[in-house]
């Protein structure tokens, strides 16, 4: 017997409504941050920069307005590899020495980076502003700035394997599956830090949802 509230989960009307409430969730130009972008010749330019940029005084009329919010992909590069050196040596440590505790403390503060990241904003999550300050301070790297919805959703795919080894690993069930899932997550940082490929903002673009900005170098920013 279907019980009452499971009936109106399964009502069409209700299950459009959960559908639409993801999907905004993910698709909103509200989430990054919020910079003065504008689109031209295939390239994104900080406003105040192509306003001071004497080859392009006349060309602000031919200009798109970038009304979406962002994310510096080269920030989040370095803390894919951060997180990514991190995970190495704990791993290390599990798979060798049996020394399960320092992965186990790792997961479970990279589930809650995760989690400030996707539910409250990237600006609060420690290894973001600590790879944001080390590419743009210390290497004095551009900024590349890119839409921060395909992260979000990648992200998310971070908060789910990192609880879900958290747990794992919570629980005692410090297993070859536990450990081949450490592995995959490592796999995933690596691609994103080296080669700059976010698998999760692939699966992102083969859902069909919005991003106006590509991530990769095409949107770059210019700045003087």
């Amino acid at each position: 017997m279907v019980s009452r509230n499971a009936h109106s989960f399964l009502q069409p009307e209700n299950r459009d409504w959960k559908a639409n409430m993801i999907k905004n969730f993910y698709t909103t130009a509200d989430y990054g941050y919020k910079k003065q972008l504008v689109k031209y010749a295939g390239k994104i330019y900080e406003l105040d920069a192509f306003n001071k940029d004497p080859h392009l005084a006349n060309a602000i009329s031919e200009a798109e307005f970038v009304n979406q919010g962002v994310v510096d992909e080269r920030a989040v590069r370095a803390s894919a590899g951060l997180t990514m050196m991190a995970a190495i040596w704990v791993f290390c440590l599990a798979f060798f020495y049996g020394l399960f505790l320092p992965i186990t403390l790792f997961a479970t503060y990279s589930f809650f980076d995760f989690v400030l990241r996707v539910f409250v904003g990237m600006q609060y999550s420690p290894t973001m502003v600590i790879s944001a300050w080390i590419s743009q301070r210390v290497l004095n790297m551009q900024a590349e700035w890119v839409s921060a919805m395909p992260k979000r959703f990648a992200w998310t795919i971070g908060v789910i394997l990192s609880g879900i080894v958290a747990f794992l690993f919570w629980t005692g069930n410090n297993g070859l599956n536990t450990q081949l899932i450490c592995a995959v997550c490592v796999l995933f940082t690596w691609m994103e830090s080296a080669f700059a490929y976010c698998a999760g903002c692939h699966i992102y673009q083969l859902l069909n949802l919005k991003s106006e900005i590509c991530n990769g170098a095409s949107c770059e920013v210019v700045r003087k």
